[in-house]
């Protein structure tokens, strides 16, 4: 994966494009709930349609948000999320790959990817509907 990263990133330079795949974060409020971050990548086989992509650029992403009142994260937990993107970029679907197995967290997570905005990708001059993934981490930070 660290080699599409790369090539993603200097296919980007040389097209004058944003530097990296999306990654954010968000910080912890001081009530306690756990830093989030998230990235978005594409695995081979998610567009067999289309060639290589580079994943779209992301203009929208507000970070899950985990309710006031779950129960404390004691370890770090990790979700991968299926998304669906329309040729113009707004979210049509969204599905859990790989669950934190904390209700909560993955319903949060859920909530706010339906939100994302991406630029629209382009194939051959056309914008096109494509796949990405998005691997979303909380964690508790200062423990």
């Amino acid at each position: 994966m660290a080699v599409r990263v790369v090539m993603a990133a200097l296919a980007l330079a040389l097209a004058g494009c944003a530097s990296s795949p999306h990654e954010s974060s968000a910080a912890p409020t001081s009530l306690g709930l756990p830093h989030v971050s998230t990235a978005l990548f594409i695995e081979p086989n998610d567009n067999p349609e289309l060639p290589a992509l580079i994943p779209p650029g992301v203009l929208n992403s507000p970070a899950p948000r985990a309710p006031a009142d779950a129960a404390p994260l004691l370890e770090p937990a990790e979700m991968i999320l299926v998304v669906d993107v329309g040729a113009e970029g707004k979210v049509r679907n969204v599905m859990v790959a790989t669950s934190t197995r904390v209700r909560d967290l993955d319903r949060a997570a859920l909530d706010a990817l339906r939100q994302w905005r991406f630029a629209p990708t382009e194939h051959e001059g056309s914008a096109v509907a494509v796949r990405v993934r998005v691997r979303v981490a909380f964690e508790m930070r200062g423990r």
